[in-house]
């Protein structure tokens, strides 16, 4: 009877497990032999996960615990360049496609609902450094025009300001999603208390409570 006992605890602790667990399947075009990680940062430091050594056709898959989705990286031990892929890690089974050639600027990733929604604020965002770009470019090659430098300053001003109320309002109206507490941490952590508390006012039970929602309460509390 205690045996029987025994074995249905450690049963329901491997589906307790299993729940708390992140597989990711990798699939990247033109990767014949190498090793891959599977990692993020912890106390300021990248810390691995897990990792795997390629040197066949074998399908690559990568796993860790998480309590709470958050980021994650692929790393590819190759070159010294940087080859790390950033996404929103979740429970369950993720997805990530991509090549060698252009490993972490083309690819695709499915399986996390919040890394859907980081990709759409990432993709405005790159759109705003982009413009920047345009306009520094057009400052330099207009130096010696004054009235000229003056306008584009303006609208590098304007640009920026577009920006900041952009990632505002995107981690207000997705308080559901954990992409908000980290938006707030990575571009809001100098802001003003009254600014991070209405992000922290938008947030979910589940989101308030989870890394990053615990994390931007801690920065709100030592304000």
């Amino acid at each position: 009877m205690k045996i029987k006992l025994f074995l249905i605890i450690l049963l329901l602790l491997g589906c307790e497990n299993e729940k708390e667990q992140i597989n990711i399947n990798v699939s990247i075009d033109g990767f014949k032999k190498g090793k891959i990680y599977l990692q993020k940062i912890k106390d300021s430091a990248l810390v691995n996960l897990d990792s795997m050594f390629v040197n066949s056709k074998k399908p690559i898959l990568l796993k860790s615990q998480i309590e709470s989705p958050e980021i994650f990286y692929i790393n590819l031990d190759i070159t010294k360049k940087d080859n790390k892929i950033a996404f929103f890690a979740e429970k369950g089974d993720i997805k990530i496609v991509t090549n060698l050639k252009k490993f972490n600027t083309e690819f695709e990733i499915s399986g996390s609902s919040n890394d859907s929604i980081y990709r759409i604020y990432l993709s405005v965002i790159r759109k705003f450094n982009n413009n920047r770009l345009d306009l520094i470019k057009l400052s330099f090659d207009n130096s010696k025009n004054k009235d000229s430098v003056a306008v584009i300053r303006g609208k590098l001003e304007s640009l920026n300001k577009r920006q900041y109320m952009y990632s505002l309002n995107f981690a207000v109206t997705n308080g559901n999603y954990h992409v908000a507490p980290y938006i707030a941490l990575s571009e809001f952590s100098d802001s003003e208390k009254i600014l991070l508390d209405t992000i922290k006012t938008s947030l979910s039970n589940e989101v308030l409570n989870s890394k990053y929602g615990q994390m931007l309460n801690e920065l709100i509390e030592s304000k």
